[in-house]
């Protein structure tokens, strides 16, 4: 019953939505990868908690029903609901055989703090000028604040927000997104700034429009970089996910990730900006951890550390795009991330067969020692020219 009436809701608000939308898109030709996603927001009565409820076999409706809960968001792809259970039902429904968790939602926060030399350290520009390597063909998508739809620096491939349902309306009002995917892709074309891998295909997933980001929004845009590789259209399958955010441990966000994993999606993440201890995502097995570096390849004073860190990448004073076709200096583990996922596309581009897990050892196996401890660097400084050409000549 409790179906039904979703399935009902979401038909008159997706009339709705197409009575009085300011634009329109064609649905034919869009790719299906949206997050299944109830249009109405439910609010949460006093005496419930919104909470995430992972699941091992089908979805357990009858439980969610008989705990009183009300689904406020489902996702397409994932064994996951987001719900509004009472307080005191939750108990039982995690004594379900078929529950594996009921987890409360924690926030994340963008790993940039505001405040170009990083690409031309890591040899990115010698890749591009030796070889002509410059990240074609492989699809990056950075899961963030959005992307200047009009920035005459980035040339997207797509993209989709996962905050307004929308293959049309993912512009950046906060900035951050677009300085991350700059980093990454900025166009080779003499104006602003150039990328690590200025031709790859770049997506942006919107998650959030400012700086805190809730979770389940963080799972559906997960969800669609999941769905790419299912919607019959193999142009598009997310090859690189880019992550600048973090927080406290979700198992719902690492089943989500280690979903992605396992289909051969390389996860990259900023380690954190906590001076400390590396947060989640990083922190999780299936997720590459990154540290940041000043112009002296010291330690970044604020970066997170510890024995999760696998390679470090430039993250002091980063030069990129930003909102409303300008350009900003930002400094962050945020900025070290986007660099490393540039790097795995080149790696990618000049290896289309390999998986993601060889793309990964590439990175580590190629990283250059530039005298921190292991907690700080892993295997040490993202390098390019040595991961793509084999060779050591470049300027550094």
């Amino acid at each position: 019953m409790q179906k039904h009436l979703y399935t009902f809701v979401t038909i008159l608000m997706i009339g709705a939505l197409l009575m009085t939308g300011g634009c329109s898109q064609d649905r034919s030709t869009a790719p299906d990868t949206s997050p299944t996603v109830l249009t109405q927001k439910i609010a949460t009565p006093t005496g419930n908690k919104d909470v995430f409820v992972g699941f091992s076999n089908s979805r357990p409706d009858a439980a969610l029903s008989a705990a009183g809960a009300a689904v406020k968001r489902e996702y397409k792809h994932l064994p996951i609901v987001f719900a509004s259970v009472p307080e005191q039902a939750i108990g039982q429904l995690k004594n379900n055989p078929n529950v594996l968790f009921v987890e409360e939602p924690v926030q994340r926060e963008y790993h940039a703090q505001t405040l170009d030399w990083g690409v031309d350290r890591i040899d990115a520009e010698y890749v591009h000028a030796t070889s002509g390597n410059r990240g074609a063909g492989v699809n990056v998508a950075v899961l963030d604040t959005g992307g200047d739809m009009d920035h005459p620096d980035i040339t997207w491939a797509g993209g989709y927000s996962v905050v307004y349902n929308s293959y049309t309306n993912w512009d950046d009002k906060n900035g951050h997104g677009t300085h991350c995917s700059g980093i990454v892709s900025a166009d080779d074309n003499d104006i602003g700034v150039v990328g690590v891998a200025p031709e790859c295909n770049m997506w942006m997933v919107q998650i959030s429009t400012r700086k805190f980001l809730a979770m389940d929004d963080i799972i559906a845009g997960i969800d669609f970089c999941y769905g790419t590789h299912f919607d019959g259209d193999p142009n598009n399958d997310i090859q690189v996910m880019s992550m600048s955010f973090g927080g406290p441990g979700s198992s719902s966000e690492e089943l989500a990730l280690q979903a992605c994993y396992d289909i051969g999606i390389l996860l990259i993440s900023s380690a954190g900006n906590t001076g400390g201890a590396v947060t989640s995502p990083a922190d999780y097995d299936c997720v590459m951890a990154i540290s940041a570096i000043d112009q002296y390849d010291a330690f970044y004073t604020y970066s997170a550390y510890g024995p999760e860190i696998e390679v470090t990448a430039p993250g002091v004073r980063i030069y990129s795009t930003y909102k409303m076709g300008r350009y900003r200096t930002l400094t962050g583990t945020s900025m070290a991330g986007p660099m490393v996922a540039g790097a795995a596309a080149l790696i990618w581009s000049d290896n289309p067969g390999w998986t993601h897990e060889q793309v990964r050892a590439r990175l580590h196996a190629t990283a250059e020692d530039i005298g921190l401890n292991v907690y700080q660097q892993g295997y040490g400084l993202v390098d390019c020219e040595n991961a793509v050409l084999g060779t050591t000549n470049g300027d550094n």
